[in-house]
């Protein structure tokens, strides 16, 4: 009969090496647009403001820091020329912030070759196997998430 404990362990490690070298395969991939994943992630994150732009704060919501992290990245990606902020319409203290068409391109050029590392790293796995697995994670965060409420209580 298996350890429970300790299979939850193997799990936890196993997830957390597949991070990491996700992390570790994007980092290089993105370093060729000169870009780290948290750049790319920010590009993102601007991207989803639309023609509009989107405020620092929703930025930083969705990458899941401080507003203060979130201008540093929008400073560092405008001095690159791949985002400008523009003064909100709906604040006066606040800013609105865009991709430019050069910060759209980077996107797009390193979002397409995300894709095709992921997809090389998956080569040759069966496609049930992959559902099977990303079903299981899904079911394992679930499972995290609802312990954490319970614990909480």
């Amino acid at each position: 009969m298996s350890d429970r404990p300790e299979l939850a362990l193997q799990l936890a490690a196993a997830i957390t090496s597949a991070w990491r070298a996700l992390e570790r395969a994007g980092d290089r991939a993105f370093r060729a647009f000169g870009l780290s994943r948290r750049a790319y992630l920010t590009l993102a994150a601007v991207d989803q403001g639309g023609p509009d732009g989107i405020r620092p704060s929703e930025v930083a919501a969705q990458l899941g820091v401080s507003r203060a992290a979130a201008t540093t990245f929008i400073q560092r990606l405008e001095a690159k020329g791949l985002v400008e902020t523009t003064p909100d319409p709906e604040d006066d203290r606040g800013v609105r912030v865009t991709l430019t068409r050069r910060g759209l391109e980077v996107l797009l050029r390193a979002g397409q070759l995300e894709r095709r590392l992921a997809a090389r790293a998956i080569e040759g796995l069966p496609a049930s196997g992959i559902l099977r697995a990303a079903h299981l994670l899904s079911e394992y965060v679930q499972r995290i998430e609802r312990r954490q409420i319970e614990v909480l209580k």
